[in-house]
């Protein structure tokens, strides 16, 4: 009984001491963790919505939170003009889950530069088809005040045939990105103004 004690107690401690390295090193990453993250999956999209190499758009980055969901914002300036907005958004609702997407604002336009799908676990060659640009492309030179719907439910978009749930979950996350704008844009360039002061 008492080599079992001891047996328990040698492996909790090197549980404890394993689990308290590994949160060391998390938070120490942290930072580069998220670089990596900006450069290799959102800097491609960026890359397509504003048609500009990536590194000149990344440091154009703010985080906006709202309702404890952090949303990352990039975004393109003209002298003190804000010009361009790229917004990171979940779209609920996906058949495997959320769908990240980025949608590209012309804020002076008030319309869509394009959309861009981050990430996803759709089933591959039915609701993966939301990444294909006969599908995204729907979202180009919209205005940003849209309703944005399915066309089976009396809206714009044309869903992809056989994977509805995806479709619907980039149309959230348009709606999500559309909240944010309508609601929050006088915030979002205050924050984007502090940024470049």
């Amino acid at each position: 009984m008492r080599e079992i004690s001891k047996l328990v107690l040698v492996l909790s401690l090197i549980c404890g001491i394993s689990a308290a390295a590994l949160t060391i090193v998390r938070v120490s990453l942290e930072e580069r963790i998220d670089m990596q993250n900006d450069f290799y999956v959102r800097g491609p999209a960026l890359e397509q919505l504003f048609q500009k190499p990536a590194n000149d758009v990344l440091k154009n980055k703010i985080a906006f939170a709202i309702d404890d969901i952090t949303y990352p914002i990039f975004y393109m300036t003209d002298g003190d003009m804000i010009t361009g907005l790229a917004i990171e958004a979940p779209g609920r609702g996906g058949y495997a889950g959320d769908i990240i997407i980025m949608m590209g604002i012309d804020t002076e336009a008030e319309k869509i530069i394009g959309l861009e799908i981050i990430q996803h676990s759709e089933t591959p060659g039915v609701g993966s088809k939301v990444e294909k640009v006969s599908f995204r492309k729907q979202w180009c030179n919209l205005g940003i005040s849209e309703s944005f719907e399915l066309r089976t439910h009396g809206g714009i978009i044309d869903a992809i045939s056989g994977a509805t749930y995806s479709s619907n979950a980039v149309v959230d996350g348009t709606n999500r990105v559309k909240s944010i704008i309508n609601d929050h844009l006088d915030e979002i360039e205050s924050l984007i103004q502090a940024n470049l002061d």
